[in-house]
């Protein structure tokens, strides 16, 4: 073997190194907390608690309001059982990140789990150096609840990022069920 020469195959046409098509999980997580957490401090420095903003031909108002307690300011009165179950719950979460993401496969849930996990982080965040969450999107409605109820990215982030993973894993249910039969 010694003094031979080895030679280098070269592949016409095919790069050795994988182009990166899209961002990585981690990137979307952060620019999706990010933009919230960027909103909610625009809101917080430019706005009274109370004050709404129509946007023009929206239906949307910009409204600044504090949530002390979970949805519908549920506990409120209690902010130390909300701070508490609010870590907890970010941990289990965390947890279940790893777990999942260690997995081949389920993009479609990992998709889920990002967006809720930035709304879940923003809103985490809020309550931890706030010590309440920064609501700003109302809605124009009929109804005097839609009216009244206020939210910001990041519950937005987490309801459409639980619906994701429902979705995904009834649809992984369903092809198990298939492929065992």
């Amino acid at each position: 073997m010694r003094g031979t020469v080895r030679k280098e195959k070269k592949v016409i046409g095919k790069s050795r190194k994988k182009k990166r098509e899209f961002w990585s999980a981690g990137e979307w997580f952060l620019v999706l907390l990010g933009i919230d957490l960027l909103a909610k401090q625009y809101v917080e420095e430019t706005m009274l608690e109370g004050e709404e903003r129509e946007i023009p031909g929206k239906k949307l108002i910009l409204r600044k309001v504090y949530n002390r307690g979970f949805l519908l300011n549920t506990l409120e009165e209690h902010p130390d059982i909300v701070k508490a179950v609010s870590l907890a719950a970010g941990a289990g979460f965390l947890l279940y990140d790893g777990y999942l993401f260690t997995r081949k496969g389920n993009r479609l849930e990992k998709l889920g789990v990002i967006l809720a996990g930035a709304g879940g982080a923003s809103n985490l965040a809020d309550r931890l150096f706030r010590g309440r969450v920064v609501d700003y999107i109302g809605v124009k409605s009929r109804s005097s609840f839609l009216s009244r109820l206020t939210a910001n990215l990041g519950d937005l982030y987490l309801f459409i990022g639980a619906v994701i993973v429902m979705v995904s894993q009834k649809r992984n249910r369903g092809s198990v069920r298939r492929s065992s039969t």
